[in-house]
C-alpha cells in the first residue's frame, strides 16, 4: 500500500510538472504570435504609418530609458540584498526592463531585421523550457548562457558587415553579462544555492560547469570579433558542440 501511494503521489507530481511545461510552451507560442503582430503593425503598417511612428518613438525612447531602468533596479536589488530584504520585485523589474531594452534596441536599430531576430527567440525559448522541466536546474542556466552566445555569434556572422558597432556593443554586453553570471555562481555556492533567501540551485550543484560555460562562451564571442566573419561560423559549431557535451554530462548525472 505504501509503495502504491508513493507511486500515485509521484504520478500526480509528474502531471503537474507536465501541465506547467505545456503552459510555458503555450506562452512561447503566444509570444511568437505577438511578434508576428508587431511585424504587421510596425513593418507592414497595416493600420497606417501613424501607429508605426508611435511604436518607433517608443522603441527609440526605451532604447535608452530601458538601460537606465535596468541598471537602477539592479542597484536597488543590491541595496535590498545587503539590507537583508527580499529583492524579488526589483530583480524582476530589472529583468523585465533589460528584456524590453534589448527588444527596443533590436527593433529601433535593425528595423525589420530586428523583428526577424525576435521571431527566433520563442523557438529557442521553447527548447530552454524543455530543458528546464526535463533536466537539472544547473543545465538550464548553462544552456541559457550558451544560447545567448550562440545568438551573438549568429548575429555577428549575419550582420557584422552592415552594423559593426552594434555587434561590437552586443558582444561587449554579452561578456559583461557572462562575468555577472560567473560572479553570481560564486555567490550561490557560498550561500548553498540560495540568492536573497530564494532557492535558485540545488545545494549539491556543481558550479564548475557554469564557470566553464561562462569562459567558453565569452572566449567564443571575443574570438569572433578577432577572427572575423568568415571564421565565426566554426566558433558557432564549437559552441553547439559545447552545449551537446553539457547535455551528455547532465544526462549521465541523472542516471
Amino acid at each position: 500500500m505504501f509503495k502504491k501511494g508513493k507511486r500515485e503521489f509521484r504520478n500526480k507530481e509528474e502531471d503537474v510538472v507536465f501541465n506547467r511545461m505545456l503552459l510555458w510552451l503555450g506562452g512561447a507560442v503566444l509570444v511568437e504570435l505577438l511578434i508576428l503582430l508587431m511585424q504587421k503593425l510596425y513593418v507592414e503598417m497595416i493600420f497606417g504609418p501613424g501607429l508605426a511612428s508611435a511604436l518607433f518613438g517608443f522603441f527609440q525612447v526605451f532604447s535608452i530609458v530601458g538601460a537606465v531602468l535596468a541598471v537602477g533596479m539592479a542597484v536597488v536589488s543590491v541595496i535590498y540584498l545587503r539590507a537583508g530584504k527580499s529583492a524579488v520585485l526589483p530583480m524582476s523589474l530589472a529583468g523585465a526592463s533589460a528584456l524590453l531594452w534589448i527588444i527596443s534596441l533590436l527593433i529601433y536599430l535593425l528595423f525589420d531585421e530586428g523583428i526577424r531576430i525576435l521571431m527566433m527567440l520563442p523557438a529557442a525559448g521553447a527548447v530552454l523550457i524543455l530543458i528546464f522541466f526535463l533536466y537539472q536546474r544547473p543545465f538550464f542556466y548553462n544552456a541559457l548562457l550558451t544560447a545567448g552566445g550562440l545568438l551573438a555569434l549568429w548575429m555577428h556572422g549575419k550582420y557584422y558587415m552592415d552594423h559593426p558597432n552594434f555587434i561590437r556593443a552586443c558582444v561587449a554586453g554579452g561578456v559583461i553579462l557572462l562575468a555577472v553570471a560567473a560572479a553570481l555562481a560564486f555567490l550561490l555556492r557560498k550561500n548553498g544555492g540560495k540568492l536573497a533567501g530564494i532557492r535558485v540551485l540545488p545545494e549539491e550543484s556543481n558550479y564548475m560547469m557554469t564557470w566553464l560555460t561562462c569562459a567558453v562562451t565569452a572566449a567564443a564571442m571575443v574570438l569572433a570579433l578577432i577572427l572575423g566573419v568568415g571564421l565565426s561560423q566554426y566558433l558557432l559549431y564549437g559552441l553547439v558542440g559545447w552545449l551537446f557535451a553539457q547535455a551528455v554530462f547532465f544526462t549521465v548525472k541523472m542516471m
